[in-house]
């Protein structure tokens, strides 16, 4: 895990990803904005726009080294369990820090907003909502990624689950907008002000569920397979 993890952090996607995110939260501030608006404008740009490079990273954790399988599980003390929770791991990790150091910069920029009209634990429970939903959708490429050898299928099957939950998913029914990353987003200013529908629990479950089934077939499914 300790050597997947370090390998993304040292590499250029890595670099690149990060000047573009502190880059485009600066200039695409609002000028008026509250400091609601202005966090919840910089956490959408993971939904729409990063969660791109985060379905490419975790959606080829596995695929990738698909030819390796054999030979690194034979020639090491490694059971296959071990090594596919070290993906999920490391993957998840990763889009944590990245994501921390983004927030690292998001909320000085909001708090100078200016009318400061959050609330703190309302901040805390936004920024939290926003990490489970990049943490289901990370452990979602790298089940996919299991269960594809090809590195093009996850990714290519992720990218329209993604984005049919983010946008069409409103469209279809009503009661599928606790799976939807789009009317998360439409609700961070509110929860990031301390006012809550009731239903956000419900999102938090049903987030929490998908990514702990995600995570539990992958690891029974890959220790079973044929290499």
């Amino acid at each position: 895990m300790q050597a997947d993890l370090m390998g993304l952090l040292k590499s250029k996607i890595t670099y690149g990803w990060l000047i573009a995110a502190v880059f485009l939260e600066i200039i695409a501030r609002p000028p008026f904005g509250t400091t609601s608006l202005v966090l919840a404008q910089g956490l959408s740009y993971l939904f729409y726009i990063w969660s791109m490079l985060i379905i490419g990273i975790a959606a080829s954790a596995v695929a990738s080294e698909s030819g390796e399988f054999a030979d690194s599980l034979m020639s090491k003390p490694i059971r296959r369990y071990d090594y596919i929770l070290a993906k999920f791991s490391s993957r998840t990790c990763y889009v944590m820090i990245v994501y921390l150091l983004i927030i690292a910069v998001l909320v000085p920029l909001s708090l100078r907003a200016a009318l400061n009209d959050y609330e703190v634990y309302g901040l805390i429970a936004s920024i939290s909502l926003v990490a489970l939903t990049l943490v289901m959708l990370t452990s979602l490429g790298v089940t996919l990624s299991t269960l594809f050898p090809n590195v093009v299928v996850p990714i290519v099957i992720l990218l329209i689950l993604w984005y049919a939950m983010t946008f069409f998913f409103p469209l279809l029914d009503p009661s599928l907008n606790l799976l939807s990353p789009s009317y998360l987003v439409s609700q961070l200013p509110s929860i990031a002000q301390g006012v809550y529908t009731g239903e956000e629990w419900k999102t938090v479950a049903s987030f929490a569920a998908i990514t702990i089934a995600s995570a539990a077939l992958a690891t029974v499914y890959f220790s079973e397979k044929d290499l």
